[in-house]
């Protein structure tokens, strides 16, 4: 069974469709299948399976590129879910109507589907993401930074909301009179909001923009943080999130649907509504460190026993074995 993992086009080497798909290549080799990981683009033929890593961007674009539907797995990773299909439920519907095997991530993302879509509840199955622990471990270096400090890890687009984190930490430093130190990693993703967070940056040295860093050097990064914060508006899974819990980071994370399904407040991390909410927030993480490394502790052992690679692919091969059951599927 040949397999190719479709990414949006525009998608950059530490984008979180393309940290997904190369994990999942990962897995799949490690279960003896053959993957490739393909950005998009009209044509694409040759596979068994196409797994596309955005339902709108690509699933619905290699259907009407003419690739056979029931040979498609769209897995709906975040925007496409939380924007686009808020914003046109009936029109994304009809390009994804033929796609019979729909994944998501969580089940609060399948009720969220299912409500403009109840007849779907057979095609949409609930996979989550996972991680690759042995690269996102406690142990080895940490990047070289000042303390305490706070990380943001993301690509720069407004759905992240990176220059909100100035403004956060920003307030939080005149209430605690603390120097909390701000790096924002990453790559820009669009470039009204890198201007806005080079823009707030300005005159501010303990905003650190640390810009692109691979895969490699990310688990020192995570291990460094003092607080890794996420200030998304939506998310599907973070994958960011995940693997800063796998190298024992505390996480504090905006409240929305996404990160709920990972953290558990007081217990693998902590949620924040505002501004107001997030100092208190890191008021309470000053007072109680001995609770907080409890946090890290468990947050570490929730990935290690849930978000396996192994476990992932495992599901998803179930799915491609079902496309290829359907008769005609593969020729």
């Amino acid at each position: 069974m040949r397999i190719a993992l479709i990414i949006p086009e525009d998608t950059p080497p530490t984008g979180g469709n393309n940290i997904s798909a190369q994990r999942m290549q990962l897995g799949l080799m490690q279960e003896g299948y053959e993957a490739d990981v393909l950005l998009y683009q009209s044509g694409i033929r040759g596979y068994d399976v196409y797994h596309a890593w955005n339902a709108t961007r690509v699933g619905a674009r290699l259907v009407e590129d003419g690739v056979n539907p029931e040979q498609i797995v769209a897995t709906w990773t975040g925007t496409d879910l939380w924007q686009d299909w808020v914003a046109d439920p009936a029109g994304q519907r009809q390009r994804l109507e033929s796609i019979r095997f729909q994944v998501v991530f969580t089940d609060d993302a399948r009720s969220h589907l299912l409500r403009n879509a109840s007849d779907w509840a057979d095609r949409v199955m609930v996979i989550p993401p996972s991680v690759d622990v042995e690269h996102f471990d406690l142990k080895g270096p940490n990047a070289e930074c000042a303390h305490p400090l706070i990380l943001v890890a993301g690509g720069v687009r407004p759905v992240k909301r990176s220059s909100w984190a100035i403004d956060l930490v920003d307030a939080l430093r005149q209430e605690s009179g603390l120097d909390y130190q701000l790096a924002i990693a990453g790559p820009v993703r669009e470039t009204g909001e890198w201007d806005r967070v080079a823009m707030k940056a300005q005159g501010r040295e303990w905003v650190h923009l640390v810009g692109n860093r691979s895969r490699e050097e990310m688990p020192s990064w995570y291990r460094c943080a003092d607080i890794f914060l996420n200030t998304s508006a939506v998310e599907g899974v973070s994958n960011a999130i995940m693997e800063a819990m796998a190298c024992g980071a505390l996480v504090l994370v905006s409240d929305i649907a996404g990160n709920r399904a990972l953290v558990s407040p007081g217990q693998t991390g902590l949620l924040f509504h505002d501004q107001s909410d997030f100092i208190d927030q890191m008021n309470y993480i000053q007072a109680h460190p001995v609770k907080m490394a409890a946090i890290r502790a468990a947050a570490r052992r929730q990935i290690v026993s849930r978000y396996s690679i192994q476990q992932e692919a495992q599901r998803y091969v179930r799915l491609y074995e079902g496309c290829l059951s359907v008769r005609g599927c593969c020729r």
